[in-house]
């Protein structure tokens, strides 16, 4: 008989020859601890906390260089972080892919932030009697009286005094002793310029003593930009404000429709929750809103000069003898829960040095002192609270971003960053830019591309510099996402996408900007905008989806779908529009752009708008449901555009539907001449359009042109953002 053989299975067999339990290779887990009660050279537990988030970040890169390895968290608890200079990642402070390290706020039981601020509290509040507080402006560490032009009184940001108290006044001319001239190439660095009122409108500065005007600012809006200028003098007679400063741009120069708001005058301080800058007896005063109390109240102004919260910096560069770019990223960093408040939008030396004002009116352009800032579309120059470059996988989770002076994030050359669920309000600026350099291949340094904004919520932005958007996209930035925000109360465009004008080649593809609802915008105070504004080859952008709606331009142009100048491979699908002004959809000019399965309703006083004609197809325009009650169907040059326009639903709800470029054409007549083949002017039975319900009715004649049902109740967060 053959000896007996137990055979066992093969990996059976293999737990004779190796340990019954596995060992855990997952990376250690290492934390620390941040309080506000806590000292930087504590051991950073949670029983003895650090202090600061430099320290936290410090302890992590000494770990980092002595060969250790792990999962590293920072716990930071309840309370003010205080800052007086921004925080700075490098790539020595890199977590690894998959494994980030975590910079983690834990809410208090109301359910508060940890706060990282740049402010400083004004303490001393006294009342002076007759509505008025005041305090004394204290000192710098160099003994200089410090300087702001935004006061915080707890979350609120308090209205600078300001006149008219609501509205604008009306401008009647701009000049400048030394203007632009173009056939000469003649671009003047500075000038002496003054900006002219109505008759009477400048009266209330016959009480405002000379000495407080180098205090006080003229806004001046001038369709698509703001100009902010320190006033110099004004003639009550003439109802002529004084000032200095880069001639007036001549393609958008301050003219009849151009508003004007006058800013920290004596004079203008006369109303509750309004603030006043007093340089010249270094106080400032504050009228307290009904039932405000002094015990409690608590004031705040940003610390001169920053305007940056947290820095991500990597560098990139050609490695020497070689064409080859080498590039160190920052990257794998995710902060989560915290707050960033009280930041500043400082004066620009150069800007200041270039107006050639007198010193006894600026002061020393080292220090603090009143800014003016000269106009830019979507306010490009400003900086942001959180700057990203050469910075990858840097996610900011559930955190918010408010009352500061410039934009939240500006990130340039960055990948696969997050911005989700995230609070962004009270924007002196504006919300995100994301822009690059640009590269030969798509993943070259210089591209940024798919990064993620999701589930925000952006509002209240602009309240220092109105040309500020809700999100940027600009050139070299492909294959991101702006997705399912709510982006409300701006005073221009809600996202623009772009920053090329003409056709001029690269710009940015594959772009998503879907989901979002957009609403209040402009408000009535510039022009030249869109709920998405777009400009420069865009091939592959999708802009779908949208709820777009309330936007209100001065004079004209607060369009809700605009493709502006040399706008390119954009499909614009399932976007509902409504209460927009001059056009729910405005093309400039571009090309290869489709405009389709839309609703737009409600546009005054034109619906659909083009405005260049050129010799190629500049879009295809079909399946859509257009809807009004004022106005006619086309605006501009619409009419006379090369387009294709085909299958569409046309109706006006309070008589016959007109078209034509000037109104003078019926439907029948438009159809006549070949006009939207397979289109129909019909009532497309929405179920309750009173009410804003947009769906339709089983019977609608919408179907027969081909209109696919879309839920447009799907826009806007979908999860909870920060607030």
């Amino acid at each position: 008989m053959a000896p007996f053989r137990l055979l066992l299975p093969a990996a059976l067999s293999a737990l004779f020859l190796f340990p019954l339990f596995a060992q855990d290779t997952s990376p250690a887990r290492i934390d620390y601890y941040l309080s506000p009660a806590g000292s930087d050279a504590a051991a950073g537990t949670a029983d003895a906390p650090l202090a600061t988030l430099t320290a936290a970040r410090d302890r992590i890169r000494a770990d980092k260089a002595a060969g250790q390895t792990g999962t590293w968290t920072v716990h930071i608890q309840p309370g003010t972080y205080s800052i007086t200079e921004p925080i700075l990642f490098t790539p020595e402070d890199s977590g690894t892919e998959g494994v980030p390290i975590t910079y983690r706020g834990q809410p208090d039981a109301e359910g508060n932030l940890p706060v990282i601020s740049g402010g400083i509290e004004i303490p001393g509040w006294r009342d002076e009697g007759n509505g008025v507080w005041s305090a004394d402006i204290p000192f710098t560490e160099t003994g200089d009286p410090i300087y702001f032009e935004q006061l915080f009184v707890g979350n609120r940001r308090a209205a600078r005094a300001r006149e008219p108290n609501e509205g604008f006044l009306k401008v009647v001319s701009g000049w400048d002793e030394n203007p632009v001239n173009r056939e000469k190439n003649i671009y003047p660095k500075t000038t002496r310029q003054s900006v002219t009122a109505e008759p009477g409108a400048l009266d209330f500065f016959k009480d405002v003593p000379a000495e407080e005007l180098r205090f006080a600012h003229a806004v001046i809006h001038h369709h698509w930009n703001t100009t902010i200028r320190i006033i110099l003098g004004v003639d009550t007679e003439k109802s002529e404000i004084l000032m200095k400063g880069k001639p007036q741009p001549y393609h958008n120069p301050w003219q009849s429709d151009s508003l004007l708001e006058i800013l920290n005058v004596r004079s203008a301080f006369d109303q509750p929750g309004e603030w006043f800058y007093d340089g010249v007896n270094r106080k400032v005063l504050y009228r307290p809103l009904p039932g405000e109390e002094l015990a409690g109240a608590r004031f705040f102004v940003p610390r001169s000069g920053l305007a940056r919260a947290l820095r991500f910096e990597g560098n990139s560069q050609k490695a020497e003898g070689t064409d080859e770019t080498k590039t160190d990223w920052v990257e794998n960093i995710t902060f989560e829960n915290i707050r960033i408040s009280y930041f500043d939008t400082p004066r620009r030396p150069e800007t200041m040095q270039d107006a050639e004002i007198d010193p006894a009116v600026t002061g020393d352009l080292a220090k603090p002192g009143p800014a003016q800032f000269e106009p830019a579309q979507a306010a490009m120059y400003l900086d942001s609270a959180v700057s990203g470059l050469y910075a990858r996988r840097i996610w900011f989770i559930g955190c918010t971003v408010s009352h500061i002076g410039e934009y939240a994030f500006r990130l340039h050359n960055v990948k696969q960053w997050r911005i989700e669920k995230c609070g962004i309000s009270d924007l002196g600026g504006g919300g995100i830019i994301l822009t690059g350099d640009g590269g030969p291949q798509e993943d070259s340094p210089g591209i940024s591309n798919e990064n993620i904004i999701q589930n925000n919520h952006l509002r209240e932005g602009g309240r220092f510099h109105a040309s500020a958007v809700g999100v940027l996209i600009g050139n070299n930035t492909h294959d991101s996402d702006v997705v399912h925000n709510e982006i409300e109360d701006f005073f221009y465009s809600g996202v623009s996408v772009g920053w090329t004008w003409g056709y001029k080649g690269g710009s940015a593809f594959r772009n998503r900007i879907e989901y979002n609802k957009i609403h209040k915008i402009g408000q009535g105070s510039l022009a030249d905008m869109g709920g998405v504004y777009t400009l420069g080859a865009l091939h592959g952008t999708r802009v779908c989806n949208n709820v777009i709606y309330d936007i209100k331009s001065n004079s004209y142009g607060g369009w809700g779908l605009y493709t502006d100048e040399g706008s390119e491979g954009v499909l614009m699908e399932n976007n509902l529009v409504y209460n927009t002004t001059d056009g729910s959809f405005h093309q400039h000019y571009g090309r290869g752009n489709l405009i389709r399965n839309n609703i737009l309703i409600d546009s005054t006083p034109y619906q659909v708008v083009a405005s260049r004609v050129e010799d190629h197809r500049s879009f295809t325009f079909e399946n859509n449901i257009v809807v009004w009650s004022e106005g006619r169907a086309f605006g501009h040059r619409f009419e006379e555009v090369h387009k294709r326009v085909r299958s569409n639903l046309w109706y006006c709800t309070t008589g016959e539907a007109m078209f034509g470029d000037n109104g003078d054409k019926t439907y029948e007549q438009m159809k006549a001449s070949g006009f939207d083949e397979g289109g129909l002017c019909a009532d497309p039975l929405f179920v309750d359009p009173e009410n804003r319900d947009y769906h339709l009715q089983p019977d609608s004649p919408a179907f027969k042109i081909g209109f696919v049902p879309f839920d447009y109740t799907q826009a806007g967060c979908r999860e909870s953002a920060a607030e």
